[in-house]
C-alpha cells in the first residue's frame, strides 16, 4: 500500500467534517500550499466547487452567493499575500451579516520571519472583521489531534451562521504538501479518518423567531392604521 500523505488525509477529514456540518459550496483559488484542500474538496461528492483565480474576485463572489442563498460559502486560498486579498469582501460580509468561511493555507512556524516565500503572519489576519479565528495547527497523525478537527469544523459552521451570521477564519499550517508519510501507517490513518468522518457532528444553527407579543402589536397597529407605511429591509430603522 502506498503510504498516505498526512496532509491529504487531514484535508479530507476537514472538508468532510465541514460538509457534515452543513457546508455545500466551496470557492477555490489556486496555490501549491492549498492544493491538498482543493483536492479534498473536489473529491467530496457533497461539495459544489468553483475555481476563481483572483482571490479578491473570489471573495466577493462568495459573499454574493452566501447572501443570495443564506448558506455559508467556504473560500480556500494559499498562503501569504493571496489570503490578504479576501479582506475587502470579509469586511462587507461582517457588516452585512453574511456567513462566509475562509480557509487559508499557511507555512509552519519555522518559516516565519525567515524570508521564506509567500510567508506572512496569518494569525488573526482579518482582525475584528471575523466572528472567530480558529487555528487548525499543523497536521498530526495522533488520533487525539485528528478528533479535534470535526469539532472545530462544526464550531466554525455554527459561528458563521448564528447568532449573528458573519465570516469565520480557519488557518491551517502545512510543511510539505503531498509528501507521503514515512514508514507504513497506511490503513491505520485512513481507517481513523474514515471513522471520524462517519461520526462527524452536524451543526444546526439556532433559528431566531419573532416575539409573539411583537407580532400581536404589529397586527393591532395595522388594524388601527389602514393607510400606514411599513418600512422593512436590512437598513430599516
Amino acid at each position: 500500500m502506498t503510504p498516505p500523505d498526512l496532509l491529504t488525509e487531514w484535508a479530507r477529514l476537514l472538508m468532510a467534517s465541514l460538509r457534515e456540518a452543513g457546508l455545500r459550496d466551496v470557492v477555490l483559488s489556486p496555490g501549491s500550499r492549498s492544493t491538498p484542500f482543493a483536492w479534498a474538496a473536489l473529491r467530496d461528492p457533497g461539495l459544489r466547487c468553483r475555481a476563481i483565480i483572483d482571490e479578491r474576485s473570489a471573495g466577493f463572489f462568495a459573499v454574493g452567493h452566501a447572501r443570495m442563498t443564506g448558506e455559508p460559502v467556504l473560500l480556500v486560498s494559499t498562503s501569504g499575500s493571496a489570503a490578504a486579498n479576501y479582506f475587502p469582501a470579509l469586511v462587507e460580509a461582517a457588516e452585512a451579516a453574511v456567513p462566509v468561511l475562509v480557509l487559508t493555507a499557511d507555512r509552519p512556524l519555522e518559516f516565519q520571519r525567515a524570508a521564506a516565500p509567500q510567508t506572512i503572519d496569518q494569525v488573526k489576519l482579518y482582525g475584528d472583521h471575523v466572528r472567530a479565528y480558529l487555528d487548525l495547527g499543523t497536521p498530526d497523525p495522533d488520533p487525539r489531534m485528528l478528533r479535534a478537527l470535526p469539532r472545530l469544523a462544526a464550531q466554525a459552521m455554527l459561528t458563521a451562521r448564528s447568532p449573528v451570521p458573519g465570516p469565520v477564519h480557519l488557518n491551517a499550517r502545512a510543511r510539505k504538501p503531498l509528501e507521503p508519510l514515512t514508514g507504513d501507517p497506511g490503513s491505520g490513518l485512513r481507517g481513523t479518518v474514515d471513522a471520524l468522518i462517519e461520526g462527524a457532528p452536524s451543526a444546526a444553527p439556532a433559528v431566531a423567531g419573532p416575539d409573539p407579543g411583537a407580532i400581536e402589536s404589529l397586527v393591532e397597529a395595522c388594524r388601527r392604521s389602514p393607510r400606514g407605511l411599513i418600512v422593512c429591509g436590512p437598513a430599516a430603522p
